[in-house]
């Protein structure tokens, strides 16, 4: 049988990939050794990228490595490209067929590809139709980072020279920023991150007719004399026309500096945008967020931790499917409505964009037609609200880069007023639509009507419009990322007093909520705001066939305290999957924060519930492309491989908000938490039930002085740290004699009358643990412990109970109310006492007790090394007694424990 040559086989899908929106491929005839195989160009014709595909015939090991190998060899001859390996399947090589038959094979063909960079040997191989190609080129990340960088450089260097001028304090007040002295230097930093996004658009409005007569950037900058008035020339003809949330902050920014201290910031700005702004229309990514979020420190006053541009992806991907819509009618996508009630600089709604683009040019094929899907996704499908204004100024930006012609008197972007207002009111942003009821009968109503320009600071137009449709009941998908800062440290913008009104207008809304649905009351925890986002996302969803996409801690998902939330939840919508990073070297899908999260995907529920799908991600995607693979996976249903797990959690678990199967990445684990909490009631009760368990360590560090100076003396012993090192066993002593504050003597006083000489882990690094309960010599108190005190004194329990939270079990629980992150975890109050313990009035605790005696002086090994501890095993021994089960099975329980790798900080192994 004759075998097809490999260019004719990259001939075929040269002419395939070329039908897909947005690229241009060729293949090159192989009249030298040296052609490359297939050049797709990746971009517009004025800023081209070239990505060169290496091809082998035939997918094993040997040829992968080739195909990569060359294709690195062409970034090493080119710096501004990109390069793919790829595989074809064996079977292609058949030279019988016909041509058309050939060309139809490949467009069927299963094909292996994977991004090439220039230093990592370790690649990431997809395997996966034409299409899956088409969506990754589109895609490719390899270029995203010197783009993001150039900008982000360019940003920070036109500030470092508006801060050094002096003229911080005139961009605040032009802003509308804090003057405090840490937000001037902030000043400088939004004033040039406004600059440069209205030099990016200038460059791309050269392609509007409409805007023909403005100058473009080029040709301002070409005025060195006087380019800051060209510009301001300029940017007030764009005004003039259209573009305000972009333009106006811009111009103020400008109108605050005179031309000298404006020049050099100026064509720094400048010439950076001319240089990236084509490409970086064509790379469908925020490239804002990441930026703002790095170069500001806002993030802590007002939760805007902003969602990576791949978690966005992935977010997006899973909840637009392709089930979810008939993604070759653009008529149908254009009446689909979509929102983010925190968008922030709009990364998921830009993630959400992208997503139904890539699903409709993949549906449609070559009859697709971008352009107008664009400008029907910005001006009528995509809805954002956030109270940060220079966040939805950059969200206006990021969705209209890749289409100018967008009106932007259409844009469905608001900045809601937050905070005390001129009229003496207070308003709480997107919260506001829980309060303005019309129609008493559902929760739907209480988003409708939308409120005027009085709740809306009118960014959707020129200042003064305000929109007049009704939010309520309006939405297919609400995708966000909501705010997760405690009340204690959130809205530090504002004086004490704003605060306070702030926080009682909160309460007011979810008192106002409690008279309309009980349910949604309780689902919002008041010590902040994240928690009201799942009412608002109900409200302003369909009641069918409508989704809900949600980045969330993964401790909202099992703490105590978050059970009334996940129960409201699982009555609304059908919890279709949560998704959770176990991979130990990021934990979260936003930016720059520990706090651990997991993505959410629930849909409103038809007549049959179904088990819920958790997945426990082994690594996290590095790139938009691993993104891609990833959901596609997750939405086909297969095998996730080398990805992590997936398993199903029957749907009576989740409808009473028991969703333990987020905590564990191996399953047996969460199913070992579930036959605990089974024996409530008989052999085991809650600790708080037993118990006093407080104060928490807040409380001590608020009291005490851990290093008093010489004139105050050191009375108080405490257990301060959790130093695996210096506990290392159950018995304990104090490490710090404090001395109470002079301020804080008397609840110094009382604090002391709640020691104990047994005390619970307050927080822990999984990964060096040794000990989660102690036992002191005398009563003490603690930072990083809690002490607790048996209602009914009793020794016996008391050396009972340290024994049970060291064994297996114990800690097996304590694993399971992990909170802010799961390798680094804090414990409740709320959440400690809710830990089951044995019952001593049901059960004979006495084996438990004999163990801490036997034990109590042993070195424990860390938590990762714990299937391999003999002292261990003895605490097991009795627990299993207690317990009344197998010792095998919480043996097992001990090796699993071990291999998890949020306890192991490793990549996780499978138990022998």
């Amino acid at each position: 049988m004759a075998h097809l040559r490999e260019e004719t086989l990259n001939t075929y899908l040269a002419l395939l990939l070329d039908s897909y929106e947005g690229i241009s491929a060729a293949a090159e005839r192989r009249s030298t050794a040296e052609a490359i195989d297939i050049t797709v160009v990746h971009g517009s014709a004025s800023a081209p990228v070239p990505i060169f595909i290496e091809a082998k015939i035939g997918d094993t090991p040997s040829k992968r490595r080739n195909a990569a190998k060359q294709a690195r060899s062409r970034l090493a001859e080119q710096s501004r490209s990109l390069a793919f390996g790829l595989c074809y399947p064996d079977h292609l090589r058949d030279g019988s067929l016909s041509a058309q038959a050939t060309q139809k094979a490949v467009a069927e063909s299963t094909i292996a590809f994977a991004p090439v960079n220039r230093y990592e040997e370790d690649l990431i191989w997809r395997e996966g139709s034409v299409a899956d190609l088409a969506d990754s080129l589109r895609n490719a990340d390899l270029s995203r980072q010197r783009v993001a960088d150039t900008i982000a450089y360019a940003v920070r260097e036109a500030a470092e020279m508006l801060l050094s001028s002096g003229c911080a304090p005139d961009l605040a007040l032009a802003l509308a920023l804090p003057k405090t002295s840490k937000d001037i230097r902030a000043a400088s930093l939004v004033a040039s991150l406004m600059l440069s996004n209205a030099a990016l658009l200038h460059h791309r409005l050269r392609l509007v007719p409409a805007l023909s007569s403005v100058p473009s950037l080029e040709e301002a900058l070409l005025k060195p004399e006087n380019s800051p008035s060209a510009i301001r020339d300029a940017w007030r003809s764009i005004l003039s026309i259209d573009y305000h949330p972009v333009f106006a902050p811009a111009l103020a920014a400008l109108n605050a500096l005179s031309d000298e201290d404006a020049r050099e910031p100026l064509r720094w700005i400048g010439d950076n945008a001319v240089a990236v702004a084509d490409e970086l229309a064509t790379l469908r990514f925020d490239h804002a967020g990441s930026l703002y979020h790095r170069l500001l420190a806002s993030a802590k006053y007002d939760g805007s931790f902003y969602t990576n541009n791949t978690s966005a992806v992935l977010l997006a991907r899973l909840a637009l499917s392709d089930g979810t819509a008939d993604w070759s009618d653009a008529d149908a996508i254009s009446n689909l409505k979509i929102i983010d009630p925190a968008c922030g600089t709009g990364t998921l709604l830009m993630a959400a964009m992208h997503t139904i683009r890539d699903r409709h040019e993949r549906a449609a094929g070559s009859q697709s037609d971008s352009d107008p899907l664009h400008l029907a996704l910005v001006e009528d499908v995509l809805y954002g609200l956030d109270i940060n204004r220079h966040g939805v100024q950059l969200a206006a930006c990021n969705l209209t880069l890749g289409n100018p012609r967008v009106d932007y008197r259409r844009m469905n972007l608001f900045t809601m007023k937050h905070g005390p207002q001129a009229d003496d009111q207070v308003k709480a942003g997107s919260l506001e639509f829980l309060a303005t009821a019309q129609d008493k009968r559902d929760i739907a109503s209480l988003a409708a009507p939308l409120p005027s320009t009085g709740d809306l600071e009118a960014e959707r137009a020129e200042p003064g419009a305000s929109p007049n449709e009704s939010l309520s009941g309006l939405f297919d998908l609400v995708i966000m990322n909501p705010p997760f800062t405690r009340n204690d440290i959130r809205n530090r913008q504002y004086d004490r007093d704003a605060r306070s009104a702030l926080q009682a207008r909160e309460i007011e809304i979810a008192a106002f909520l409690a008279g309309r649905d009980s349910s949604a009351f309780r689902a919002i925890d008041q010590t902040g705001v994240r928690t009201f986002f799942s009412p608002l996302a109900d409200a302003l969803l369909k009641k069918a066939s409508a989704s809900l996409a949600s980045v969330v801690p993964t401790t909202a998902l099992t703490s105590a305290s978050g059970a009334s939330e996940r129960e409201f939840l699982a009555e609304r919508f059908q919890i279709e999957t949560v998704l959770t990073s176990h991979d130990p070297e990021r934990i979260s899908f936003s930016e720059n924060t520990t706090i651990h999260e997991s993505l959410l995907i629930a849909r409103r529920p038809g007549q049959e519930r179904s088990p819920t799908r958790f997945v426990s991600l082994a690594r996290m995607p590095r790139d938009t492309h691993e993104a891609i693979l990833l959901a596609d996976r997750i939405n086909r249903g297969g095998p996730l491989g080398d990805w992590g797990t997936e398993h199903l959690w029957p749907w009576p678990r989740v409808r009473i908000g028991e969703w333990t199967a987020a905590q564990f990445f191996d399953i047996t684990l969460a199913h070992a938490v579930h036959d605990l909490a089974a024996l409530a009631g008989t052999v085991l009760t809650s600790a708080g039930a037993l118990c006093r368990i407080e104060p928490g360590g807040q409380r001590i560090r608020d009291a005490f002085l851990r290093n008093p100076p010489a004139n105050l003396p050191r009375t108080t012993p405490i257990l301060w740290d959790h130093s695996n090192q210096i506990q290392s066993a159950m018995d304990a002593e104090p490490d710090v004699f404090a001395a109470p504050k002079p301020d804080r003597a008397d609840y110094a006083n009382y604090l002391l009358t709640k020691s104990s000489r047994l005390l619970v882990v307050n927080r822990l690094r999984t990964d060096t643990a040794r000990v989660s309960a102690c036992y002191a010599s005398k009563p003490l108190l603690g930072s990083a412990w809690i002490p607790v005190t048996p209602i009914s004194p009793n020794q016996a329990f008391e050396h009972a109970l340290c024994a049970w939270w060291n064994s297996t079990p114990g800690i097996l629980t304590i694993l399971n109310i992990r909170a802010k992150a799961l390798d680094y975890a804090r414990f409740s109050l709320d959440s400690l006492r809710s830990l089951l313990v044995p019952d001593p009035s049901r059960v004979d605790i006495t084996p438990l007790a004999d163990a801490f005696a036997a034990t109590r002086g042993n070195e424990l090994k860390p938590w990762p090394e714990m299937h391999d501890c003999p002292s261990r095993a003895a605490i097991d021994e009795a627990a299993a007694r207690v317990l009344r089960v197998d010792g095998r099975t919480i043996a097992e329980w001990r090796k699993r424990i071990a291999c998890e790798p949020t306890v192991s900080k490793a990549p996780y192994r499978h138990v022998a």
